[in-house]
């Protein structure tokens, strides 16, 4: 059983056993922007940022980041940001961030029909300090992507959001693509921790594939517009009301509704979804 002893803004986890997270903690080494606390977690030192000690600090995890629910147990943060691989069999080089969770079955760990909690304000920031860092590294290679809600954790009550190095081994390893991200990381912890009173619009999505191209496209179109979870096409036809609340209930920002890709979902989908958000009392925009 742990005791609640380390306090801080925002958590930044890495996980043991994520090879590109650890390509990424091995840039932070060279260079030198953490300190070590005496803290502990995991039988690991806990990390402080140097810039900010007492607000963000980092924190290694012996499970796997989808598994790793027991980091209430020890950790008051108000937001967590897994550092993290992305597998995809196409192996294309990528810059990734997404929320968690199971719309209904069971991903990749969590539970089933269970989201976590998330920021649409984080995931948001990062994405934009993802692309950012596209063009600051020169990876034009790499694709950014926002992903919907998949996989574990999903039993944590502190929000939180996955920021991923992908395709595959090659590009789990690729330092400066690690760095992209690990900065990404830093910047979105920071933003968050300086972000003030949420005053803009936070929808969740409905609809489209796995890499959500036009909730992208939309956020990029629209600086006040931000997304939290996302519900992809293919998890669309086990929708339930119960989980749909938990997409507003679990985002700090209060969504006022959901944006629903018009192309990205069958009509019956799309019928479907408008009266589960009519009956919680949600509006809808069609992107």
């Amino acid at each position: 059983m742990y005791i609640l002893t380390i306090n801080t803004k925002v958590a930044i986890i890495v996980p043991e056993k994520d090879q590109a997270a650890q390509t990424m903690w091995q840039v932070l080494i060279k260079q030198s922007l953490f300190k070590e606390t005496n803290e502990r977690f995991d039988s690991n030192p806990v990390y402080s940022l140097i810039q900010d000690s007492t607000n963000i600090k980092l924190i290694h995890t012996k499970k796997d980041g989808v598994e790793s629910n027991h980091l209430d147990e020890a950790i008051n943060a108000e937001l967590y940001i897994f550092a993290s691989r992305h597998r995809a069999a196409s192996g294309t080089p990528a810059l990734l961030i997404h929320p968690t969770g199971n719309w209904s079955k069971i991903t990749l760990a969590g539970r089933e029909s269970e989201l976590s909690h998330t920021s649409s304000w984080a995931l948001n920031f990062g994405l934009r300090k993802l692309k950012q860092k596209q063009v600051e590294f020169n990876l034009d290679e790499f694709k950014v992507d926002l992903e919907v809600t998949h996989h574990g954790p999903t039993e944590l009550k502190t929000p939180l959001i996955f920021m991923e190095l992908g395709s595959s081994e090659e590009y789990w390893v690729h330092e400066t693509g690690a760095t992209a991200v690990i900065e990404a990381i830093i910047e979105t912890a920071q933003g968050f921790i300086k972000r003030g009173n949420f005053q803009n619009q936070s929808y969740i999505g409905i609809g489209g594939n796995h890499y959500a191209y036009r909730f992208h496209k939309h956020l990029m179109e629209n600086e006040n517009v931000f997304v939290s979870h996302i519900a992809a096409k293919h998890s669309l036809d086990d929708l339930t009301e119960e989980v749909l609340k938990q997409a507003f209930e679990k985002t700090i920002e209060s969504p006022v509704g959901a944006l629903i890709d018009k192309k990205g979902a069958r009509s019956e989908q799309r019928k479907n979804a408008i009266e589960m958000l009519e009956s919680i009392g949600k509006e809808h925009v069609f992107i």
